[in-house]
């Protein structure tokens, strides 16, 4: 029976811009004002 690898290379950079477009988005949305939002990232190995 023959079997593979699947292998994910994530670029940290992507990953960084997501997180800051998430932060944002409480900030500029109506149904969202006035509450308290944080995201914390974790780095994982």
């Amino acid at each position: 029976m023959s079997s593979f690898d699947i292998v994910s290379r994530v670029n940290s950079m992507e990953i960084e811009n997501a997180v800051h477009q998430a932060r944002k988005e409480p900030a500029n949305r109506f149904d969202f004002q006035g509450s308290k939002a944080e995201i914390v990232p974790e780095k994982s190995s």
